[in-house]
């Protein structure tokens, strides 16, 4: 049966783990990440990453930002995944298998408190804004696809502050139901095709780099992307996440960040994993009282405490996705210059 038009405007809002105001006017970053889903942003260099074995260089498609990564405006990007539930395939699986957590000795507080201090004391480096993500996030428009493809992006910045998101497609693969992966199960562009926009430029949405200071960079974040004074740590990762994709922020700037999520309570470590890089990392687990069946997995570099990875995990109990419990429907890799 056919939605009104409130229907799915409470869906829309109901989607937002940000929890956007009913009236707040899109921004420059909820264009740019709608385009993200709408088209597929011009092409830029050739990368391999998690090849499977005995399997030739292939390659892949675009595939949409899961909403509760951008803080402003979220809804609308999630509308497609909520109106048609996903349908799984019998052989493969849809989505990537998660991280391997290995139980640490030490408490969530120990692990924040020596990554902030680690940050804190880390030789100063510049924060620029020249970012590097690799991601891949489920898509509505081929649910039942079993061939999983990231995306290289980057944003590339002109003279007058106008930008273009670029993006070239990584090596695809499949996951069969058994947690392998293994050669794409289905059609795939090439490895390093572009991955082309109708409109590439953009404005971006973080044009001044923000503060080392915690209580700055939270005034900064609630300005940039509407995140309101209590909102929960999965909303306050999203925007953090949205920063990060911009700019290659510097140890103290990100020691702000963690101190942002230690204070918005809902983070719990998990142990230490091995990111989709081969990086050895420091895993956190991050939860939200508004949005329980979203959750994020943050991973932290083992030596710097660097934020170099995130997934976003499916906790249950929606009935509009038909996917299990702990499935991964989007992971990004932030890479370091």
């Amino acid at each position: 049966m056919p939605w009104s038009d409130d229907e799915l405007a409470a869906v829309m809002r109901a989607a937002d783990p940000a929890v956007t105001s009913r009236d707040a006017a899109p921004s420059p970053v909820d264009q740019a990440r709608l385009q993200r889903i709408m088209s597929a942003p011009a092409a830029a260099q050739k990368r391999s990453w998690w090849r499977p074995a005995d399997r030739a260089t292939r390659s892949g498609r675009l595939a949409m930002r899961f909403a509760w990564a951008a803080p402003v405006g979220a809804a609308a990007v999630a509308v497609g995944l909520l109106v048609a539930p996903i349908v799984t395939t019998p052989a493969y699986a849809i989505t990537p298998p998660a991280l391997v957590a290995e139980p640490v000795a030490e408490s969530t507080d120990q692990v924040l408190s020596a990554s902030i201090s680690r940050l804190r004391d880390a030789p100063d480096r510049a924060a620029a804004r020249d970012a590097k993500v690799v991601r891949w996030a489920l898509r509505d428009s081929r649910p039942d696809d079993p061939v999983i493809t990231p995306e290289w992006q980057q944003w590339v910045w002109n003279d007058d502050g106008t930008g273009r998101l670029e993006a070239t497609a990584g090596a695809p693969y499949s996951v069969t139901a058994d947690g392998q992966i293994v050669a794409p199960a289905g059609d795939a562009p090439d490895e390093g095709s572009a991955v082309e926009s109708r409109e590439p430029y953009r404005y971006g949405h973080f044009p001044d780099s923000p503060s080392a200071d915690a209580a700055a960079l939270r005034r900064y974040l609630q300005e940039a992307t509407g995140l309101t004074p209590d909102a929960d740590a999965l909303a306050v990762w999203g925007s953090i996440s949205a920063l990060r994709d911009e700019w290659t922020l510097s140890p103290a700037q990100q020691a702000s960040a963690l101190e942002l999520l230690r204070d918005a309570g809902g983070a719990t470590v998990l142990g230490s994993v091995t990111d989709r890089f081969g990086r050895a990392g420091i895993a956190l687990s991050i939860t939200s009282r508004d949005r329980p069946s979203f959750g994020a997995t943050l991973v932290l570099d083992a030596t710097s405490r660097e934020i170099i990875a995130a997934d976003t995990i499916y906790l249950g109990g929606s009935d509009r996705l038909d996917l299990p419990a702990g499935s991964v429907i989007e992971y990004s890799a932030w890479l370091t210059r």
